[in-house]
C-alpha cells in the first residue's frame, strides 16, 4: 500500500499514544478515519485534532476485547465509509506481577484485549479487503515481549504478544497464499512513552475484584510503578506514526524499533535451535 489519500484507516486503541500518534499521520496524509478505543473523552478530543487536517473522522466507543462491539464498530465503518484500507489492531493493556502470585483474571485481560481485540478486527475486517481486491494492509501492535523470551514477571502480557505476533503471522501466510495485495506487519516495540501504564482506568468490571489482596501488595505496586517509570522515559511518540506508516510502505512485516533488544531475539531463537539439534543427536 502506497498511496493514502481519500483511503479509510480503521485504528483501535485510538485516542492515546501510539494510536493517536498514527490516526494524527494518518490524517495528515488525507485519510479518512475510523477512531476505536474504549475512552471516549480522550477519543472525542483526538478525532477533534484529527480533524484539523480536514480529516472526515467517525468514533466508535468500543471494548475490544467483546466480539459484538468489535463487530458493531467495523459495520459503522463501512456504514459511513464503504471500505476498508488500513487496519491499525493497536488497542492494548498491560499486567503486573509474578507467575506465581498474579490473578486469572488478570491473564484473561491480557488474552482479551491484547490477542483477542485483534482476532476480532482480523475476523471482521481481513475478508473485507480481500472482497475489494485493491491495495490494503492490516498492522496490529504486539510488543518486543511477542518475539522474545517469556519471563516469570508480567507472563500474560508476554503470552498474549506472542500470539499477537502469531495472529499477525497467520494473516501474512493467508494473503500470501490467496495472492491478495494485502500487506502485513506487526509492531514490536520496547517501551514507548504512551500511557498504557493508566490502563487498570479502564479495565473492564469483569477483570476486577477489588478485593482481591493481590492489588494491594508490595509485588503488584512495586511492579506497577517500575512499569510507569518505564514507560515516562520510553521512545517519544513523536515519531511513530510516521515510522509505522514507513514500515507500510515498505511492507516490513517485523518492525523492532529498539534496536537494543535484538540480542533478547538473537538469544531465544538460539536456544530453540539449539535444542531442536539435540533430536538429530540422540537419533533414539
Amino acid at each position: 500500500m502506497k498511496e493514502f489519500f481519500g483511503k479509510v484507516a480503521l485504528i483501535t486503541g485510538a485516542a492515546h499514544g501510539i494510536g493517536y500518534s498514527f490516526a494524527l499521520e494518518a490524517a495528515s496524509r488525507g485519510m479518512k478515519l475510523a477512531l476505536v478505543d474504549i475512552d471516549e473523552t480522550a477519543m472525542l478530543e483526538a478525532a477533534k485534532e484529527c480533524s484539523r487536517f480536514g480529516a472526515e473522522v467517525l468514533t466508535c466507543t468500543t471494548d475490544v476485547s467483546v466480539y459484538e462491539e468489535a463487530k458493531a464498530s467495523v459495520e459503522a465503518t463501512m456504514a459511513r465509509f464503504g471500505q476498508i484500507d488500513l487496519l491499525f489492531a493497536n488497542a492494548g493493556i498491560a499486567t503486573a506481577g509474578s507467575i506465581l502470585h498474579i490473578p486469572i483474571r488478570d491473564w484473561e485481560w491480557a488474552l482479551a484485549v491484547n490477542t483477542m481485540g485483534i482476532v476480532h478486527y482480523v475476523h471482521e475486517v481481513l475478508p473485507i479487503m480481500e472482497a475489494q481486491k485493491t491495495p490494503a494492509h492490516l498492522m496490529c501492535t504486539a510488543s518486543i515481549a511477542g518475539l522474545r523470551a517469556g519471563m516469570a514477571i508480567n507472563p500474560p502480557y508476554f503470552c498474549s504478544k506472542h500470539a499477537a505476533v502469531s495472529v499477525a503471522e497467520s494473516v501474512k501466510a493467508e494473503v500470501e497464499s490467496s495472492g491478495s495485495d494485502i500487506g502485513v506487519s506487526v509492531f514490536c516495540p520496547m517501551y514507548v512513552a504512551t500511557d498504557i501504564d493508566n490502563c487498570e482506568n479502564h479495565r473492564p468490571a469483569r477483570f476486577w475484584d477489588a478485593s482481591d489482596p493481590f492489588y494491594n501488595s508490595e509485588e503488584y505496586l512495586t511492579a506497577r510503578e517500575a512499569f510507569h517509570k518505564n514507560i515516562a522515559t520510553g521512545m517519544p511518540l513523536k515519531k511513530i506514526g510516521k515510522r509505522l506508516f514507513k514500515a507500510i510502505e515498505d511492507n516490513q512485516m517485523y518492525i523492532v524499533t529498539h534496536t537494543q533488544t535484538i540480542p533478547y531475539i538473537e538469544s531465544r531463537h538460539r536456544a530453540i535451535e539449539e535444542d531442536a539439534k539435540k533430536e538429530l543427536e540422540l537419533r533414539l
